[in-house]
């Protein structure tokens, strides 16, 4: 692991609990401050998660992040992560529908709302190696990898493990520390979101 990237996991681990307690005053706070603490969480998973080596084609390939469904989360992210890098990649951020393809996307945001779309999505992305984020207090324990909440007025996330290994993922175990590990109990894509 070169020294930036051991610098990047260790900013990461001192932002993710400041995060978390900036999460305190949600009550208080607009709908769109909630949606850019949720957008920096998304930056902030993709630096700790492993992609299989065969993910990307060459070296100089962008990291591509997918945005399905609107609403503050998912505008938030878009702004978020246009203009960024993971290591030397820029993150190319492409907002489509909930049935267009997930080919070359290594990660997905999904906003949507309607479980029938929200089930083909996480079929999508079960077929390849794409980490799935999504919103509510299900979205990890019904197919999807990392599912963003609020608990305690705080912005909290829960990771199925489970479906990460299915998808060929290794999320590090210093995200793994901060967060609550379920199991999706009907499989990767069961189950309603």
């Amino acid at each position: 692991m070169s020294r930036r990237r051991c610098v990047s996991r260790i900013a990461l681990l001192v932002a993710l609990p400041v995060a978390l307690l900036a999460g305190a005053r949600l009550a208080a706070q607009a709908p769109a401050d909630e949606a850019q603490i949720k957008a920096a969480f998304v930056y902030n998973f993709l630096k700790f998660v492993d992609w299989p080596a065969d993910a990307f084609r060459n070296p100089q390939d962008s990291f591509v992040v997918a945005i399905v469904g609107d609403g503050d989360t998912a505008d938030a992210t878009e702004h978020f992560l246009t203009a960024k890098q993971l290591g030397t990649r820029p993150i190319l951020v492409r907002r489509i529908k909930w049935d267009q393809s997930l080919s070359g996307v290594l990660a997905v945001f999904v906003a949507e709302r309607d479980s029938k779309h929200v089930r083909h999505v996480l079929e999508a992305a079960a077929a390849g190696s794409v980490l799935s984020i999504g919103e509510g207090e299900d979205f990890a324990s019904h197919g999807g990898i990392i599912g963003l909440l609020i608990a305690d007025r705080r912005v909290r996330f829960d990771i199925d493990t489970d479906a990460a290994q299915t998808a060929g993922l290794k999320v590090s175990s210093k995200l793994l520390a901060l967060t609550r590990i379920v199991h999706s109990s009907a499989g990767r894509t069961g189950g309603r979101p």
